[in-house]
C-alpha cells in the first residue's frame, strides 16, 4: 500500500506532465486554428469561385482573396490581350490608397510583351513571368536590379506610396498557356503592420490559389466562349434561313424581336399574367426557339418558298402560255394566208378577203384578251371572284388543232395553279411549306440541348399549333402548349400578316392585322390573353413603327 509521500510525489509528477501538455496545446492551438481556418477558407473560396458566372466579378474575387491570404496591401491582375502583345490591366486594388478598379475604370496602358525588335520583353517583371512561366518573389523593388520598375516608381511618386515587396505569379489554362498574371504588393505583418517580404509559405499559398482560380476561370472562359460560339451558330442558321429566299429576308429576326417584346410585357403585367413570370432561362428558350422556328424550311424547295405568282415554279410558266398563244396566233395567220391563196383571183373576191382579215383580227384580239386575263390572274394575289373562275373555266374548255394535233389551251396543272382562290400556293405546295414545322422539331431534337434549354425543339416546332387543336403539324391543344409556344405563335402570325415581303400574298394594313389577330384570339386559335395584352400595351404600334410601311399604319399611333 503506497505511502502518503509517494502519492504526493506521483501527483506532483502528473501535474508537471499536465502543465507541459497544456503548454504544448496552448502553443499548437493557434497554429491548428489557423490551419483549420485556412482549410475552411480554401473550401469557401473554391465554392465561391466555382459559383461565379460573371468573369469580371471572378477576376475581382481572385485578386481580393489572394490579397487576403497573403496579407498583401495591394495587387494587380493582368490578362493577356487577344493578340498576345500586351498584358492588360483588369483589376487593381490597394487598401492603403483605397483603390478598387476593374475593367473600363482603369485607364493605364498595358504592359508590352515584346520589344520593338519583336524580342521578348524580359525587363518588366510581369512580362518576364509571362514568357518564362516562373514565379518571381522580390523583397524590395527599389533594391533589385533584375527588372525595371519605372511604372511602379511613377505610381508611388504620384500617389505618395511606397511599393516594396512583390510576388508575381503566372495564371495558366488547361493547355499550360499563361493567360494572366497575378501580382501582389507589400506583404504586411499582422502585428506591426509593417511591410515585410512575401514568405515562401505565403508564396506557395498564393500560387495554389492562383492555380485553383486559373482552372475555374479557364472553365468559365471556355463556357463563355462555347456559349458565344453556340449563339453565333444559331444566328448564322437564322440568317441562312432568312436569306434562303430573297422574299422573306428578316422574317426570323422580326419574329424573334416581337416574341421577346411580348415576353417582357408579360413579365411586367399585373392583370392578365399577374401570376406568370418568365425566368431568364425561359426567355432564353423563347429567343432561341424563335431564331430556330423556321429551321425546317431548309428542306423546302426554293421555288415554293419564293413563289410570287400562281404559275411560278423554277420560272414563271406564264411565259409558256404566252409562247403557246403566240403559236396559236401564228397558226391563225398561216391559215388566213392559206385561205387567201386558195382564192384564184384576189380582186374578184374582195369581200371574202375582208372577211378573212376581220376573222383573223377578231380571233387574235380574243386570244390577246384571254392571255391578258390569264396574266392578271397569275400575278394578282387577291382573292379570285366567281366570275374570274367562270372565265378561267371557259378558257380551260378550249383547245386548238395544229396539223391534226389537238393542243389544249391550258394543262391540268396550269388550271390547278390558276384556280388558286387566294395567294399563289396550291394545297400540295402549302402542305410542303407547312411540313417545315414538323421538320424543324425533328432537326432540333437531334441536338444535345442542355437541360435548361431542352424545350426549344417543342417550342419551335409548335409555332403553327392552335389552342383548339386545329393547328399543325401535331394538332396539339392548349393544354400542351406552354407560354413560350403561345407567345411565338402570336408573334409569327402578326409578322406574317403584316409582312411586306411575302411573294404569295399582299401585306395587310395594321387595322386588318389587328382584326384578324383578335378574331383568332376570340375563337380560341391563339392565346386571347396574350393578344389582349399585346394590344393593351400598344406593342403592335411599337412594332409597326419599326417594321411596317407608313401606308400600312392606318391606326392612331399617337
Amino acid at each position: 500500500m503506497p505511502t502518503k509521500g509517494r502519492l504526493s510525489g506521483q501527483f506532483s509528477k502528473n501535474n508537471r506532465i499536465n502543465i507541459v501538455i497544456e503548454n504544448i496545446l496552448e502553443e499548437l492551438c493557434p497554429f491548428l486554428e489557423e490551419q483549420a481556418r485556412e482549410i475552411s477558407e480554401m473550401t469557401a473560396i473554391g465554392k465561391a469561385l466555382s459559383t461565379g458566372k460573371n468573369i469580371s466579378v471572378l477576376l475581382e474575387m481572385i485578386l481580393s482573396i489572394a490579397r487576403r491570404f497573403s496579407k498583401a496591401d495591394g495587387g494587380t491582375l493582368y490578362l493577356v490581350d487577344d493578340m498576345n502583345k500586351y498584358l492588360k490591366f483588369h483589376v487593381i486594388q490597394n487598401e492603403s490608397l483605397n483603390i478598387k478598379k476593374e475593367g473600363s475604370q482603369i485607364d493605364l496602358p498595358g504592359v508590352a510583351l515584346f520589344n520593338k525588335d519583336k524580342t521578348p520583353n524580359l525587363s518588366n517583371v510581369s512580362s518576364y513571368v509571362f514568357h518564362t512561366g516562373e514565379i518571381v518573389n522580390i523583397k524590395d523593388v527599389y533594391q533589385t536590379k533584375r527588372f525595371h520598375f519605372d511604372g511602379t516608381k511613377e505610381f508611388d511618386k504620384a500617389l505618395k506610396y511606397k511599393s516594396k515587396s512583390m510576388v508575381v505569379i503566372p495564371m495558366k489554362n488547361h493547355e499550360d498557356d499563361t493567360f494572366g498574371i497575378l501580382q501582389l504588393i507589400n506583404a504586411t505583418d499582422a502585428l506591426s503592420k509593417k511591410t515585410i517580404p512575401f514568405s515562401l509559405e505565403v508564396q506557395e499559398k498564393a500560387t495554389a490559389l492562383a492555380s485553383q482560380a486559373s482552372m475555374i476561370l479557364t472553365q468559365q472562359t471556355l463556357i463563355f466562349e462555347m456559349k458565344e460560339l453556340f449563339e453565333a451558330f444559331i444566328r448564322a442558321i437564322a440568317v441562312s434561313i432568312d436569306e434562303k429566299s430573297k422574299h422573306t429576308g428578316g422574317h426570323i429576326q422580326r419574329v424573334t424581336q416581337l416574341a421577346i417584346m411580348i415576353a417582357e410585357k408579360i413579365n411586367q403585367d399585373q392583370v392578365f399574367f399577374k401570376d406568370t413570370m418568365l425566368s431568364e432561362d425561359q426567355i432564353d428558350e423563347l429567343r432561341i426557339a424563335a431564331l430556330m422556328h423556321d429551321t425546317g424550311k431548309i428542306t423546302t424547295p426554293d421555288h415554293i418558298i419564293g413563289k410570287s405568282t400562281r404559275l411560278e415554279t423554277i420560272f414563271d410558266r406564264i411565259e409558256l402560255i404566252k409562247t403557246r398563244w403566240e403559236l396559236f396566233k401564228s397558226n391563225l395567220k398561216l391559215k388566213a394566208a392559206q385561205e387567201k391563196l386558195a382564192l384564184s383571183d384576189h380582186t374578184a373576191h374582195p369581200e371574202k378577203i375582208a372577211d378573212i382579215d376581220r376573222n383573223l383580227e377578231s380571233a387574235i384580239a380574243r386570244l390577246d384578251k384571254e392571255f391578258n386575263f390569264l396574266s392578271f390572274i397569275n400575278s394578282n394575289k387577291a382573292h379570285l371572284e366567281n366570275e374570274h373562275l367562270e372565265q378561267l373555266k371557259a378558257i380551260q374548255n378550249k383547245s386548238y388543232e395544229i396539223e391534226n394535233h389537238v393542243v389544249p389551251y391550258l394543262t391540268d396543272d396550269e388550271i390547278e395553279n390558276l384556280s388558286i382562290q387566294k395567294g399563289t400556293l396550291t394545297h400540295k405546295e402549302r402542305d410542303i411549306i407547312n411540313s417545315h414545322a414538323y421538320v424543324t422539331e425533328k432537326i432540333l431534337n437531334k441536338l444535345p440541348w442542355p437541360r435548361k434549354l431542352s424545350k426549344i425543339p417543342a417550342i419551335a416546332g409548335a409555332h403553327h399549333e392552335k389552342l383548339d387543336g386545329s393547328g399543325y403539324p401535331l394538332h396539339i391543344d392548349g393544354k400542351n402548349l406552354n407560354i413560350q409556344a403561345r407567345i411565338l405563335a402570336v408573334a409569327d402570325i402578326f409578322e406574317a400578316l403584316s409582312a411586306q415581303d411575302r411573294p404569295y400574298k399582299n401585306p395587310m394594313s395594321l387595322s386588318q392585322t389587328v382584326k384578324v389577330l383578335k378574331s383568332l384570339g376570340d375563337t380560341n386559335k391563339i392565346d386571347k390573353d396574350i393578344v389582349s395584352l399585346f394590344f393593351k400595351t400598344r406593342t403592335h404600334i411599337e412594332y409597326a413603327k419599326r417594321h411596317l410601311s407608313p401606308a400600312q399604319i392606318d391606326l392612331d399611333i399617337i
